[in-house]
Order: C-alpha cells, then sequence, then structure tokens
C-alpha cells in the first residue's frame, strides 16, 4: 500500500513526535532566517533608493517606492518574528509531549 493516510508505514516507533516537532522547529528557524534575510534586502533597497530624475513626478514616485520597501520589510520582520515563536513552541511541545498530554495540537494567535 502506498504511504500516505491510510498507510502504516509512516506509523513506526523509529520518528517519535518530539523528533518530528524539533525538526519542524529545525525548518521553521531555517525560514526564519530567510526572513530575516529579505528583511534586510528590503532595508538596503530603501537606503539605496534615490528619485528616479529631478522632477516632481520622480520624487513623488521614490517616496512611494520607498515607502512600499518599508512596508514588505516590517511585513517580513513580523513574519520572521511570528515563525521564530512558533518554532520555541514546537521546542516545548517537543520537551513537555509526556507532562502536559500534548495531542498534537497547538494554539497559535492569529
Amino acid at each position: 500500500m502506498p504511504e500516505g493516510r491510510g498507510s502504516r508505514i509512516s506509523d513506526s516507533q523509529a520518528v517519535r513526535k518530539p523528533d518530528r516537532l524539533r525538526a519542524a522547529a529545525d525548518l521553521l528557524d531555517q525560514a526564519t532566517a530567510a526572513g530575516d534575510k529579505a528583511a534586510g534586502r528590503f532595508a538596503e533597497a530603501r537606503v539605496d533608493s534615490t528619485p528616479f530624475g529631478i522632477s516632481a513626478q520622480a520624487r513623488e514616485l521614490a517616496a512611494r517606492w520607498s515607502s512600499a520597501l518599508a512596508a514588505r520589510e516590517a511585513d517580513a520582520r513580523v513574519l520572521g518574528d511570528a515563525t521564530s515563536d512558533l518554532a520555541g513552541r514546537l521546542r516545548m511541545a517537543a520537551e513537555n509531549t509526556r507532562s502536559t498530554g500534548f495531542r498534537g495540537r497547538l494554539v497559535v494567535a492569529p
């Protein structure tokens, strides 16, 4: 039977829930690092942006571009923080699976 919902192949004790939670947290840490890198790139682009000419329209376009980059930078930082928090929750859940009666559900604030 192919591995999937009805398969027992993935139910082996070789990979236990705490190990899977830790592995997921490690992947979230990698995603956090990528988000931080993206935020840094947005910040660099914003600092390096200069008006595309001397006209009022060019200055307005540059200001809008800088504002859009600042918003994306803020979004990337917020996403990175939330991702890092979730990784921490997964690690705590991995450590406390036996003592708390963990059933595989984590509550994440929106």
